[in-house]
């Protein structure tokens, strides 16, 4: 293709340029141009003239090309052969074009230099029209070669039942075809926007080869690869025709030899090159090229588009413009690179502006600066108010493209759907007439045979029909809708009856063609889904409708596939699928009505869009199903959770790619477009999710600016940012934003926060009307956040501000409010909690049964069954308002709007009535002016939701007695979540009145005791410990009471502290139990009365000291200390490592205690290299427990426990005693024993002792001894009963002695008492005892539930 060139008859304006231009001249010489010109065009002919004469002595046409010679042959013989021969002069003239732009850098350079020339003045129309109307032109050649080079097979067929197949030249065709449509579209696309960007047609076409780098490198190499192919097709259209045109000359039994000897096809091809070779260098020498023809009919079409407006002006936007503005001002041209463009001075006649400067660059011959191609297509260079369309020249654009966009349809229609090819009747071989014979006999068969008439019809009717739906399907036409249109009652019925026609005539033609077979059926169901759609299309998912209406071309085409091809070639199908598919080309053409590329800029843009975006990706289904019934609010369908690579692929495409590849306007989905009042609203969704915001900030934030970009450009007049798209972290809540569309833009950008943070303050001062409330504040930071906080403060609400920046807590305490760095501080503050930020974490902190005044969006709490969520920022809008159903709303109910969606109808109402020129709410809230946002909200018809207000909970009203649970270790607070579920009133009663003590476990703590489970099996019920609080697989006793104080607040348990009970007594009927209770610092006995009393102080609550009738007196006789491990302090510590290293200490007791002792011991007896003497402890047992490694490669044993317990009895004991004896380590620990000493026969549920590392290797090195029970005290040390016979151990130094006897069971009660309501939990055993508490604790609650209730 060679693009035009500029006249040369302009005089440079300044002595200086004439200069430069004598010059560059002197090292650009036109004559060797040309001569270049003609050797390249001699390598091209003399190439391809040989290349397809060895094609034909090697017999590479036998198996491809012979088939379709042999069958047309006839044909082609008998008549002038004019088509295929004026197609064949017009693709190797096209061939020979595009080899030369491919290889001729002259060339390249003389059409360079002519788009910059029309780039300087702003002349993109005339780039796109000259591209367009060459590359409509290649595609109609194309098209029409189809028929003249199909295959055609008869082997073992008879003559009326031979089939078509396509070559690989037709398929390259149809490749091409489509090729040259996209290169169209995109080219007028980038002359609507004035700028092409980095994969712009315009911009690859005219600019220049770069290898700076590989990106440059990849674009060039791709760019050649397309051209050299584009080249090669058209190499293949020109060897078929011409070996056609030769075998129809000479015959196809003619040998090779003299097919290019003596043929008049050949000498004509030579003659053309001639002609072409000299039009070629002609244009080298003058500088000229005979396509500027095409740019003086676009300035003749242009002068008439002006003429007809009155004046000289551009249709821009739906408005007229200077056409003078259009010329770019010098700022423009002068850029930063060297060498930089400088524009030439303005004229009051643009056309002798735009020769002047085209032959100004022309003259000088090298302005070619590097990326000013890049610079003139610059988005920045173009004002927004001078884009759009040219009047008659963008119609004549768009007419090509309907041209090209018709072609592929028919090609693709016919080749894909019907198995033939477009037009066959240009080549039938059954014909021996002319084209006008063949058309007469057809119609003269027709009047003979009447009865053919109504299958005519009928195929007519069904071709036509899958014809439009392929059309416009692949065009886009419909109806552009105006946001005031209603749909009317004619139109409907119209459609209607056209649907059952339709629909009749489908199944008439399926029983005709497929009655014999059980085929019909699908066609049947087909037209019974159609009809069931035809009545719920307001409800229907658009994607399920597309589906059906893909499907039901389909089977049109499958249809009409069969019908051609049961019919003799004799049929009039073929001669009318000709005719309609010109009448249909034709139709596409003259079409009145517009695509969606066409209409661009010719209907007023929205008043007001709200750009909000998708939060998980499951959510693009509430764009793909649209639309869908919006009584409630929509849900992902239960099947999108197994797409999630889908969703996953879709994600990135649409947030990093989809916007590269289709501009600006491809940032977004307009999902809905109605009227509200006078206001047009628009609802934009951005091309990014929720994780983008983190994955793809840099992809995020070009989006959202894109969008901006695109709305500024079309003329919105407000844009209304929701959710993260006004983000701090993107773009400072559209600050950015505003400073990327310049000073000088006319859209207005809000967040409406003003009135979200209105709204929300209004619907806590609804509900909770009781000024003594105190809320818990997350999301403080945020505009809308610090916003509520100032106006709660003003009403006299107290409010904690949490954040976990230590900035921001000092800025709420410098304003006088309360700050928490945790969520956990606000469980144990109130009750009531107002989210404005998503964290998952408030979900798993937020108080069990508490109110959540939501505002963030999406809120967290969705998991959380017991919390009262009242959903703010949210307004209900007057449907009567509107002038049609809304589409889409956000996931919401149809009555439902967002407020900062609201506040974009009432910022268009202010501009609107003329209160500002242009409204900027990107900053923070001010509180002073949030009650006019929903004041004039209120007065559009915009109403705050009204909830009920915050009351009592029931059992807080409840006249009866709580339940009385003692104990405020993991058992007690365990019943205790449980009933507060239930919403059943309990009091928990505890001893001790330190806040931060629950149960025993500071005892543990202080005595260096571990955890010996994994935090996972010590979690109780309804609230599990977090990797974030505990990220370690083992706690210490210290975590697990940090745990168990996170598990009161999270559940809001009563404790009363400071309280110690006495007793527990059978009561009255009215009051079953009688618990008397003593108060710390008082003596008085109080009685309280309880419907159910569980009793939860656990086994842990009195040491067992005693160790022998008269061993304790014995000690103290020798002065031997001796002490409980629950009495062991920093002093008693130090006493034992010293004993330890000396090995006269001794532990009475082998249990887990003992461990834990033995473990903290040896770890602090220091490096025993250094010592005189080997660290040893005495370990005195009465029974000897299985002894199991805390974890074995993988397997851990608290894992394995959980699967024992689940066992029966009897299976417990086998599988605990195999274990015993088969892990060498506790063969090892029990053999380190005396073997006279009981070991444990019945399991029961007991805990084995856990080696935590110690107590194996302490065995085995010596460390630890181990013994019977202590017998005696003397004078020269203790006695332990080593032996069956006592008297022969020996005695053994002692300094001293702890005790890990374990405690006794100390209950209050002796034994239970369920079926009238008393309880113990806490007392029995299991290899997971935490685990087993909090199962026995739901069991009770249960029980307790049904008492209560009674």
């Amino acid at each position: 293709m060679c693009k035009p060139s500029p006249p040369r008859s302009a005089v440079p304006a300044t002595a200086s340029a004439k200069s430069q231009v004598k010059d560059r001249n002197a090292r650009i010489d036109p004559i060797v141009c040309a001569l270049h010109t003609v050797m390249f065009g001699l390598l091209f002919h003399v190439g391809t003239i040989w290349s397809i004469e060895n094609c034909v002595h090697d017999n590479r046409f036998t198996n491809e090309s012979t088939g379709a010679i042999s069958s047309q042959t006839t044909t082609l013989s008998s008549s002038p052969c004019s088509i295929p021969f004026v197609l064949l002069s017009h693709e190797y003239w096209v061939y020979l074009q595009h080899a030369n732009v491919l290889l001729n850098p002259h060339l390249q350079h003389l059409d360079r230099q002519y788009g910059i020339a029309l780039l300087k003045n702003n002349h993109h129309w005339a780039i796109a029209g000259t591209l367009a109307s060459y590359w409509c032109r290649e595609s109609v050649g194309m098209f029409l070669t189809l028929p003249y080079l199909h295959q055609t097979h008869i082997d073992g067929l008879g003559k009326d039942e031979a089939s078509y197949s396509f070559s690989t030249t037709q398929y390259l065709i149809l490749y091409s075809l489509i090729y040259h449509t996209l290169k169209s579209r995109g080219v007028r696309s980038d002359a609507m926007r004035r700028y092409s960007n980095g994969f712009g047609i315009m911009r690859l076409v005219i600019d220049r080869f770069y290898f700076d780098s590989l990106g440059e490198f990849g674009v060039t190499s791709l760019r050649l690869f397309l051209q050299g192919f584009d080249t090669f097709i058209h190499f293949r259209i020109v060897r078929d025709l011409m070996i056609l045109l030769i075998q129809s000359e000479w015959g196809s039994s003619t040998s090779a030899e003299l097919l290019f000897s003596s043929s008049n096809i050949v000498s004509s091809i030579h003659l053309l090159f001639v002609v072409w070779v000299v039009h070629a260098a002609l244009n080298q020498l003058l500088r000229c090229s005979t396509a500027s023809a095409i740019v003086h009919c676009w300035h003749f079409l242009a002068k008439n588009s002006s003429r007809d407006a009155q004046s000289q002006s551009y249709a821009v936007g739906g408005k007229l413009e200077d056409c003078n503005q259009l010329r770019p001002t010098k700022q423009h041209y002068q850029k930063k690179e060297q060498g930089g463009i400088v524009s030439s001075s303005r004229s009051e006649n643009m056309s002798h502006q735009f020769i002047a400067s085209s032959s100004e660059v022309n003259a000088t011959g090298e302005s070619d600066e590097k990326y000013v191609v890049r610079q003139l297509l610059d988005c920045e260079r173009v004002p927004t108010n001078l884009r759009g369309r040219q009047g008659s020249a963008s119609a004549y654009v768009d007419k090509a493209v309907r041209i090209e966009t018709g072609v592929v349809i028919l090609a693709s229609f016919f080749m894909f759907g019907l198995g033939e090819v477009p037009l066959r009747i240009l080549s039938d071989r059954s014909s021996s007439f002319g084209i006008r014979e063949f058309v007469i006999m057809k119609l003269s068969r027709l009047r003979q045979d009447a009865s053919e008439l109504f299958s005519i019809l009928l195929f007519s009717w069904l071709f036509l029909g899958a014809l439009h739906g392929s059309g416009a399907f692949l065009l886009r036409i419909r109806s552009p809708s105006r946001g005031n249109d209603k749909p009317h009652r004619d139109g409907n019925r119209k459609q209607t009856l056209v649907n059952a026609i339709d629909m009749t005539i489908t199944i008439a033609m399926g029983t005709k063609s497929l009655a014999p077979t059980s085929e019909v059926w699908p066609v049947c169901a087909l037209i019974a889904i159609k009809s069931f759609l035809q009545t719920t299309r307001n409800t229907t998912p658009r994607l399920f409708r597309i589906s059906i209406q893909v499907f039901e071309l389909v089977a049109k085409l499958f249809l009409l596939r069969t019908t051609i091809r049961s019919s003799s070639n004799d049929s009039p199908f073929m001669l009318l699928s000709s005719i309609l598919s010109f009448m249909w080309l034709i139709w596409v053409i003259c079409h009145p009505i517009s695509t969606p590329c066409e209409i661009m800029e010719e209907y007023n843009a929205a008043d007001a869009v709200f750009l909000g975006h998708p939060a998980d990706l499951s959510d693009s289904w509430a764009l793909w199903l649209l639309p869908y019934s919006l009584k409630e609010r929509w849900r992902p369908p239960f099947w999108a959770i197994l797409l999630w690579p889908f969703h996953y692929i879709v994600g990135i495409y649409v947030c990093r790619y989809r916007r590269r590849i289709f501009g600006d306007e491809a940032s977004f989905f307009c999902c809905d477009d109605v009227y509200y009042g006078k206001t047009r609203i628009q609802n934009w969704v951005s091309a990014h999710f929720a994780r983008h915001f983190f994955t793809h900030p840099g992809q995020v934030k070009e989006n959202i600016e894109a969008a901006a970009r695109h709305a500024e450009s079309i003329g919105v007049k407000v844009l209304c940012l929701g959710a993260l798209n006004k983000a701090e972290s993107i773009n400072g809540g559209g600050v950015g934003i505003a400073k990327a569309l310049g000073p000088n833009r006319r859209l207005s950008i809000i967040h409406g926060n003003h009135l979200t943070a209105a709204v929300i303050v209004a619907q806590i001062k609804q509900i909770f009307s009781n000024k003594t409330a105190r809320f818990f504040l997350t999301g403080a930071s945020s505009k809308v956040g610090w916003a509520v906080a100032q106006a709660l403060k003003g009403f006299g609400y107290q409010v904690l501000c949490h954040s976990t920046d230590r900035a921001r807590r000092q800025l709420f305490e410098k304003n006088g409010f309360s700050s928490a760095s945790t969520l956990i501080e606000g469980s144990a503050y109130s009750n009531y909690w107002i989210v404005g930020k998503y964290d998952r974490a408030v979900a798993r902190e937020i108080p069990q049964n508490a109110i959540a005044v939501v505002f963030s969006v999406p809120h967290p709490l969705s998991s959380r069954n017991d919390v009262r969520v009242i959903e703010a920022g949210t307004l209900h809008m007057d449907l009567d308002r509107l002038d049609r159903p809304r589409l889409f709303v956000n996931k919401l109910k149809e009555y439902e709007i967002f407020a900062c969606h609201a506040a974009s109808v009432v910022a268009h109402n202010r501009l609107r009535t003329g209160k500002f020129a242009r409204i900027d709410e990107v900053g923070p809230v001010d509180i002073n002016e949030m009650n006019s946002w929903l004041l004039e909200a209120q007065m559009l018809g915009f109403r705050v939701p009204q909830s009920e207000p915050v009351q009592c909970h029931a059992y807080s009203q409840s006249r009866r007695s709580p339940v009385i649970i003692v104990g405020a270790g993991p058992a007690g607070l365990c019943t205790a979540s449980g009933l507060r579920r239930k919403l059943i009133p309990h009091l928990v009663l505890e001893e001790e009145t330190n806040t931060d003590v629950f149960g025993s476990w500071h005892v543990l703590s202080r005595i260096g005791a571990n955890v010996t489970t994994q935090k996972c099996w010590c979690s109780l019920s309804g609230y599990a410990m977090s990797d974030e609080d505990f990220p370690h697989v083992f706690i210490s006793p210290d975590e697990y009471q940090h745990y168990l104080k996170l598990y009161a607040n999270r559940f809001s348990i009563n404790i009363q502290r400071g309280v110690r009970v006495i007793s527990v007594k059978k009561g009255a009927e009215s009051s079953r139990w009688i618990v008397q209770v003593k108060e710390s610092g008082s003596e008085k006995l109080k009685e309280l009365s309880a419907p159910s009393v569980i009793i939860a102080t656990g086994k842990h609550r009195t040491a067992r000291a005693n160790i022998g009738d008269d061993v304790t007196s014995k000690l103290q006789a020798h002065k031997i200390p001796f002490t409980h491990s629950t009495e062991m302090n920093s002093h008693k510590w130090k006493l034992a490592f010293q004993a330890a290293k000396k090995g006269t200490l001794c532990i009475v007791g082998f249990g887990n205690s003992a461990a834990d002792l033995i473990s903290i011991v040896l770890q602090n007896c220091g490096d025993e290299n250094k010592m005189s003497t080997m660290p040893m402890i005495h370990i005195a047992a009465r029974t000897v427990p299985p002894v199991f490694p805390q974890s074995k490669s993988i397997l851990r044993v608290d894992s394995f426990g959980y699967i024992v317990r689940r066992m029966p009895a009897f299976l417990q004991e086998f599988v605990v005693k195999l274990l015993w004896r088969g892990i060498p380590s506790s063969r090892l620990c029990d053999s380190a024993f005396p073997s006279y000493l009981k070991r444990w026969h019945k399991i029961k549920g007991r805990i084995p002792v856990i080696d935590k590392g110690f107590l194996a290797s302490g065995f085995q090195s010596g460390h630890l001894k181990g013994h019977g029970p202590i017998l005696d005290v003397t004078e020269n040390g203790v006695l332990f009963n080593d032996h069956s016979h006592m008297l022969d151990s020996p005695a053994v130094k002692i300094d001293m002695i702890i005790l890990a006897t374990g405690y006794r069971e100390d209950c209050i009660v002796d034994s239970e008492d369920r079926p009238n309501g008393l309880f113990r939990l806490g007392f029995g055993n299991d290899f997971l005892p935490l685990r087993s508490i909090s199962e026995e604790a739901e069991v009770i609650v249960e029980e307790v539930v049904k008492y209560y209730e009674h």
